[in-house]
């Protein structure tokens, strides 16, 4: 099942039948639209190709229209029919109509309102396949196309439901918004669905951040010029069918988003300088660093594209809330330093992931990345300088003194005993680091050198 834009034209009259599709093609430009002359190779076709909708004359040789209505919604009841015939009988429309018609037009009627009918039920069959889809997957817990996310590492039960979710909406026509604060993989996802949808077709980034109305139009929709050789190719041609990944919603002025509004419900877009509209055949990916609710309500966002983004939408956790991968993630970042730099990969201490699962991680997995980076280039061969991760950690939680009381036995330790006791544990907290040790010790990190050359 692909997406619902599929359309069979089904009449005798061959003029008609071209006229007709001249018509639903401008009307309708997202719509891929075949035709058929001979009735009696309707179910053939249907059996070969999946059409989304049927638009059908009722008077035929060999096969009238209502026989074929009948067939088509015992045979493929995800398919809508719409006909369209001049026949002009009240009793016809309504015998049609119960026996499963979508709607009923009279060919000398508007063909604007049928453009409208069209487009609907289009919609119609997009929402239950949808659904369908996102039933299925959810049911059966595994992915069909598992490769798709290979470039994300996770073992988090509540990010493969996403996993799962985005394989189901991938072959939606509608837009994709992802939120989640920056960090949390956003641009991954948005790889993930171009690979489950149009591996073929190109993937585009936009940047929205900085960009003014007239940027954003000429980036996206090309430019015509009159100079040779001056007029720009647009973002919305470059794609085809592939995929538009908008970055940062709440950045694009709110002027330009109606315009982006326009896109997605009309399916086609004017080139700076032009008169003349083409089709939009590219999906739109949308991310936002916060919950765009909030964006509409502090009127950054428009409330006609809040709702139309909310077909399908994917929140991405923090990584404070994916305790599970913060080890997986670790062990992946000191060995991609590590090949990047030319070192050997260091052994990480294992109490460093244990540590790190308190962390708030304001930065997600881009500030562990760059956490692990940094030690990775400050370390031996013989261990992971955690210098870096101390830092950060003591800056955002400084060290608590304990209130446990300490229990002594019979006999006082020394002064210096219990120095020499303070640290040793310090030390092997801090996997031998002197700085982080020092800073839990309350003293400099010279004075702790100084107690450290003086053991030896």
């Amino acid at each position: 099942m692909l997406l619902a834009r599929n359309i069979l034209l089904v009449d005798d009259e061959a003029s008609w039948l071209r006229t007709l599709s001249v018509t639903l093609q401008r009307l309708v430009p997202e719509a891929v639209i075949d035709t058929c002359v001979d009735s009696r190779q309707v179910m053939n076709r249907m059996a070969v190709t999946d059409y989304a909708l049927v638009l059908l004359d009722l008077t035929m040789p060999y096969q009238s229209g209502e026989q074929l209505l009948q067939q088509i919604r015992l045979e493929q009841p995800h398919t809508r029919v719409i006909i369209v015939t001049g026949v002009n009988e009240v009793d016809t429309a309504v015998n049609c109509i119960k026996h499963g018609a979508y709607d009923y037009f009279i060919k000398t009627d508007d063909v604007a309102d049928l453009g409208h009918s069209v487009r609907r039920a289009l919609e119609v069959v997009g929402l239950e396949r949808n659904y369908q889809r996102i039933k299925d997957s959810f049911l059966s817990k595994t992915l069909s196309q598992p490769k798709a996310f290979s470039h994300i590492l996770t073992c988090e039960p509540a990010l493969i439901d996403q996993f799962r979710y985005l394989e189901a909406i991938a072959f939606s026509p509608e837009p994709i918004l992802i939120e989640g604060e920056t960090g949390t993989g956003k641009q991954a996802f948005a790889k993930c669905c171009h690979l489950l949808s149009s591996p073929d077709a190109p993937l585009i980034t936009v940047n929205l951040a900085g960009i003014d109305a007239q940027q954003f139009a000429a980036q996206l929709f090309g430019q015509l010029s009159q100079t040779p050789g001056q007029s720009v190719t647009g973002a919305i041609h470059k794609a085809a069918k592939g995929i538009i990944y908008l970055k940062d919603i709440a950045e694009l002025p709110l002027e330009s988003q109606a315009i982006l509004v326009e896109v997605i419900e009309q399916k086609h877009y004017f080139p700076v300088n032009s008169d003349q509209h083409y089709p939009a055949h590219c999906r739109f990916v949308v991310s936002s660093q916060h919950p765009l609710m909030s964006l509409m309500q502090q009127g950054k966002i428009r409330s006609d594209l809040f709702y139309l983004l909310q077909s399908h939408k994917l929140n991405l956790p923090p990584l404070r809330e994916r305790r599970l991968d913060i080890t997986i993630l670790l062990n992946h970042f000191v060995e991609l330093a590590a090949q990047e730099l030319n070192l050997t990969p260091p052994p990480v201490p294992s109490e460093l992931a244990k540590q790190l699962q308190h962390y708030p991680f304001p930065g997600n997995i881009n500030e562990l990345k760059s956490m692990t980076i940094d030690a990775v280039s400050r370390s031996s061969a013989n261990a992971l300088n955690i210098a870096p991760f101390m830092q950060a950690i003591n800056a955002v939680m400084p060290p608590q003194l304990d209130s446990t009381p300490i229990h002594f036995g019979a006999e006082l330790p020394t002064l210096a005993a219990m120095s020499q006791a303070l640290i040793d544990e310090a030390m092997s907290r801090t996997a031998q680091n002197q700085t982080a040790a020092a800073k839990m010790l309350g003293i400099s990190q010279s004075a702790l050198s100084r107690r450290l050359t003086k053991e030896k």
